[in-house]
């Protein structure tokens, strides 16, 4: 796998002395070779020194001093004139500074483009210091806190409010996308909200195999999706706006608890009888998505500048919490019609809503309404892509090892290796095989993001979805809970030989079956298919970097992907498997995926081990006797001399700049 260096080696730093000698500073490991090019230029006096050694600094000291003298030598003999002529110049460059700036805006932006492709309209935004022309008695302290001192100051502290007036983080404006240009780091409790509900999505998917019917994976699809928007909303929230104030802090863990209260009622939401949980379970969930209705209005208030945007998103709330309210007054199975409805809206409003921004500003025919959206959505937050897929990486790595636990039991004494530890390590082996499909294979060596590209995919299907890759981690995360918490089952299911309930402790006797239930089997199964289908789906919306030398294409690789999910989707009907084959099986077929994959993505001239000893190139061209002939070839070829370049401690290709 390789990777583009992500920095290059110090070029030497080349300077002229008052007396007109050029001076050369290198790094120490470049002197030698610098001074065998430079020692045949008689014609010119050239010295190569080191990079930041004593002779640099008095070299560097000395052509200021010169270069001062002269200013003010021209000072003297101009008078005036020359003191215009100076402001004149430094204020063109001040202007030609700010003029690049809002024609470029991407300095800090080189590690996003690396990473997740170029966006050329993208634009960055300077926040760390106070304009020069600000006075420091007009901010707050809490400001003054807050801004970055310079080299010889003491960095100050910063402070927590009990309530902030709301900071956007990015936004777009007028087909500019401008944010900051540092990194957006992952929160302390974005990170526990996280692994709280991942606890809690795998209980809700352990309960399924519990009773492995029709009726039982319905309550789960509902359930977890409603789970789903709830962690959704945080997610889009921590990724608009700040949330360093103590108000905000706490919005978001009065969620995290309607969440909690959510889970409690999962299981009896659909029990008919006395014992339904039903009403509280929308309470909860509606409680959790008014707490969003009061964030946007207020923010709508506060900020006058995205009103629209935070008004529509009250508004999308408003219309699918009506639903859910109303679904509590209609007896099943009628309730199911509303249910979906109101899931549907839920899902796809924002995408409803960034389809209008989109299309408004991207319209061709500039009618009445599309100046109506365009006046709306003049700004439109925008989501932060470096914290978006950080966080859904963080999320899915949390997945996949909570998927681990599951199959854990405890051994009685006196028993090592045994048939349920083999399948509880098969297990473990699949996920790590899941793991390795999602990061290294298709979340590496991306062109261009899916995120990035979902704005234009988006205008030509006319926003049915805003992003593809956001939506397709809905049932890829939820066909790969159903599949892990029957994982769980099956390592317990004692339809072996050598299988002995007796080898478990008392309270995992009491779990074991003796055979698997067809149920198990088709959600296991159809859960691993589902799980790795929708992982060539988000594979596919990224756009990957393609050597040309490739043993496979993508299309091939996804395509046999695509042929091993319906492999797994008819693989219940083998009746005949037990627990023990059936784990294996579907090993067998997520490893092979694997194998393809890194057969697929490798070099037909890289070998699969060590490096090459080295490569030669061989070029063809066509000429005729007569221009050869004519070619003078009784000149001495130059050789090429080729910059050397350090690799990270990730990287093992670099392209270095080859000079004649």
């Amino acid at each position: 796998m390789s990777f583009i260096p992500s920095a290059r080696r110090r070029r030497p730093q080349e300077f002229t002395l008052p007396n007109g000698k050029r001076v050369i500073a290198s790094l120490p490991e470049d002197v030698n070779e610098l001074r065998e090019k430079h020692g045949d230029l008689c014609d010119t006096q050239i010295e190569i020194i080191i990079h930041g050694s004593p002779e640099h600094h008095n070299y560097l000291k000395e052509t200021r001093d010169h270069h001062e003298g002269r200013r003010d030598h021209f000072r003297r003999k101009h008078g005036p004139d020359f003191d215009e002529w100076e402001d004149m110049q430094s204020q063109l460059d001040l202007v030609n500074s700010h003029l690049d700036r809002l024609s470029t805006s991407t300095s800090g932006l080189n590690a996003n483009f690396d990473k997740f492709g170029y966006g050329a309209e993208l634009r960055t935004y300077d926040d760390d210091e106070p304009a020069p022309n600000v006075d420091s008695s007009n901010m707050s302290t809490s400001d003054t806190l807050s801004v970055g001192s310079g080299g010889g100051q003491p960095r100050l502290g910063e402070t927590i409010k009990l309530f902030k007036k709301p900071v956007i983080k990015q936004w777009f404006h007028k087909g500019l996308l401008w944010r900051a240009s540092d990194n957006t780091e992952i929160m302390a409790i974005e990170l526990f909200f996280d692994l709280l509900y991942v606890g809690i999505i795998h209980v809700n998917g352990e309960h399924v195999w519990a009773e492995p019917t029709g009726k039982e994976l319905l309550r789960f699809a509902i359930t977890f999706i409603m789970s789903w928007k709830i962690w959704s909303d945080i997610t889009l929230i921590l990724s608009w706006f700040e949330t360093d104030d103590v108000f905000t802090r706490l919005e978001i863990l009065f969620e995290i608890a309607c969440l909690l209260g959510f889970s409690t009622n999962m299981t009896y939401a659909f029990y008919e009888g006395e014992h339904n949980t039903y009403t509280m379970l929308v309470s909860f969930y509606v409680a959790a998505r008014f707490r969003g209705i009061v964030h946007f209005l207020y923010t709508a208030y506060l900020l006058p500048m995205v009103r629209g945007v935070m008004v529509c998103q009250a508004i999308n709330i408003i219309i699918p919490a009506a639903i859910w309210i109303a679904s509590i007054h209609v007896e099943m199975p009628s309730r199911l019609g509303l249910i979906w409805v109101a899931i549907a809206l839920d899902m796809c409003g924002q995408s409803i809503l960034t389809g209008l921004f989109q299309w408004g500003r991207t319209t061709s025919q500039p009618k009445r309404f599309a100046r109506y959206l365009s006046g709306l959505f003049e700004f439109f937050p925008a989501v932060n892509i470096e914290h978006r897929v950080e966080r859904t990486n963080a999320f899915v790595s949390l997945v996949f090892g909570y998927s681990v636990m599951g199959p854990m039991f405890q051994s009685h004494g006196g028993y090592t290796v045994d048939v349920f530890l083999g399948k509880a390590i098969l297990g473990l082996c699949q996920a790590f095989v899941f793991n390795w499909i999602y990061f290294d294979v298709d979340g590496s060596n991306i062109d261009v993001h899916a995120i990035r590209r979902a704005v234009y995919i988006s205008v030509l299907v006319l926003t049915v979805v805003a992003s593809i890759w956001h939506y397709a981690h809905l049932p890829f995360i939820m066909g790969y809970i159903l599949a892990s918490a029957g994982l769980s089952k099956l390592v317990l299911v004692a339809d072996t030989p050598s299988a002995n309930p007796e080898h478990l402790t008392d309270h995992y006797i009491e779990r074991a079956e003796p055979e698997i239930a067809n149920g198990i089997r088709y959600f296991y199964c159809h859960g691993l298919a589902i799980a790795l289908l929708f992982m060539g789906v988000i594979s596919a919306c990224h756009g990957h970097r393609h050597p040309s030398t490739r043993r496979l294409s993508k299309k091939t690789r996804l395509a046999n992907r695509a042929l091993v999910c319906l492999i797994l989707f008819c693989l219940p009907l083998a009746k005949s498997l037990n627990s023990l084959n059936l784990v294996s099986i579907t090993l067998a077929l997520t490893t092979w995926v694997l194998l393809l994959e890194l057969f697929g993505k490798s070099c037909r001239n890289d070998p699969f081990i060590g490096e090459k000893q080295g490569c030669s190139v061989r070029y063809k061209c066509k000429c005729s006797k007569k221009d050869l002939e004519n070619a003078n070839l009784d000149e001495k070829p130059k050789t090429a001399s080729a910059e050397v370049l350090e690799l990270g401690p990730r990287e093992k290709t670099a392209v270095a700049d080859v000079q004649d």
